[in-house]
Parts: C-alpha cells; sequence; structure tokens
C-alpha cells in the first residue's frame, strides 16, 4: 500500500476530537531517543483526529500507569511524519507497535486494541 492510500484511509472519518487521558506524542528525533532507551516501548503510530486512535487514548494512558517506569507509552503521528511511518511500515492508523528493551519489534497490532487483549499480548512477550 502506498503512503498516499495510507493518508486516504487515515482521513477517513476523521474529526476533531480531544482524548481525555492521552500519551505524549514524539517526534521523529524522539522515537529514535526513546526506541535506544532500553526499556519496553509502545508506539501508537496514528494520528490525534483519527477516530480509533483518540478511542485508544485511555488504554494508552491506563497502561502507562499500569507499567510505570517499566515501559513507555508513547504516540508517533504519521500524518505529520510520513516518511518515518514508512521506515516502521505502518499502513493503517492505528498501529500499535511493542519493542523489547533492545528495540526489537515483538508485536504489532491494527485497529483498536482492548486493554484486556493488550494485556494479554504483552504478557506474552514478557512485559508484566
Amino acid at each position: 500500500m502506498s503512503l498516499p492510500r495510507l493518508l486516504v484511509l487515515a482521513a477517513i472519518g476523521c474529526l476533531s476530537l480531544s482524548a481525555e487521558g492521552t500519551v505524549p506524542a514524539l517526534d521523529p528525533a524522539g522515537l529514535t531517543q526513546i526506541l535506544a532507551a532500553q526499556k519496553w516501548t509502545v508506539i501508537e503510530f496514528g494520528g490525534p483526529t483519527c477516530i480509533p486512535c483518540v478511542k485508544m487514548q485511555p488504554v494508552l494512558a491506563d497502561l502507562q500507569q499500569r507499567f510505570g517506569s517499566r515501559a513507555l507509552i508513547r504516540n508517533f503521528y504519521v500524518t505529520q511524519y510520513a516518511r518515518e511511518a514508512q521506515f516502521h511500515k505502518i499502513l493503517v492508523m492505528p498501529t500499535q507497535v511493542v519493542f523489547d528493551p533492545m528495540g526489537k519489534e515483538v508485536a504489532r497490532h491494527i485497529g483498536y486494541w482492548p486493554k484486556d487483549e493488550f494485556l494479554a499480548a504483552l504478557a506474552k512477550v514478557g512485559l508484566k
């Protein structure tokens, strides 16, 4: 799927919504830095107005609170940084990618990820 098609998919169903309990968003330098931090990391590749992305924010905020300093949970807005999205093979928003402390991708999910399923997947890869 080409990047223009990704952006079209990103625009479908978008509204100006605000999410309570959002986690911080990264720029490209921040993404590089966080993946080198030697911590469990969850990045949601999405957008600030994408409806499923907005619906994920309370789940992500809860995960950040639950894991505290053991994991870093962040957003990365693919609509603002398309080149980096392509590098990470992001085709649909939202896509959640879990990285182990060495920065290796260990899990990936596309779309809304219910918290109980998200927690089960994190436990399966070793983040408990």
